[in-house]
């Protein structure tokens, strides 16, 4: 499979990497500006973030959303796109999905409440899974499938050729990236 991963700065990258082995991968660093390399791509993985603190705003560009180009990647791409962690956010906010701090880095493997079409989607009945992240989407869009919870807010939710996990698969857990290629592919 050909897959971009856009690098939203990720400490993660070398696992992305491991869990990614022996697919084509291709990887272009975020930034502001940036022309994407997808039309020929069978997937786009938007990576988690590095903490910098560019979640919401452009420190450079007052007003703006530092994001902005990569949430409108996410809605015009038509290609199925599986966003992680920062990726997550990027995909809920390019929808109007809220997103906030909660306060303190979440750092740990968490237990998962699963919706029962999740269950059917990913043949799992409860998740354990790597979080690792200070911020958090409590409600989508009522379009947007919920599959996974925390006591934090939502961790996994579909739409249309998406799928976003607020946890890191590719740090291990119940589920690994391969499970999740085939409830977005």
């Amino acid at each position: 499979m050909k897959i971009l991963i856009v690098n939203n700065h990720t400490v993660h990258l070398e696992s992305l990497g491991k869990a990614l082995a022996g697919h084509q991968v291709e990887v272009q660093t975020y930034r502001p500006g940036v022309d994407f390399q997808y039309q020929d791509k069978d997937l786009i993985i938007l990576s988690g973030g590095g903490g910098e603190g560019l979640e919401i705003h452009d420190e450079y560009q007052p007003g703006q959303l530092w994001y902005e180009d990569e949430m409108k990647l996410v809605r015009m791409a038509n290609k199925p796109i599986l966003g992680i962690c920062m990726g997550f956010e990027v995909i809920a906010q390019a929808y109007g999905a809220p997103i906030t701090q909660i306060g303190s880095l979440i750092l740990e493997p968490s237990k998962l409440q699963v919706t029962k079409d999740a269950q059917k989607l990913l043949g799992q009945k409860s998740l354990i899974q790597y979080e690792a992240h200070s911020w958090r989407v409590r409600d989508v869009p009522s379009d947007f499938e919920v599959l996974a919870t925390s006591k934090t807010g939502v961790e996994m939710f579909r739409y249309k050729n998406l799928l976003a996990t607020q946890f890191h698969p590719e740090k291990g857990g119940t589920l690994n990236l391969q499970h999740l290629f085939s409830a977005v592919i």
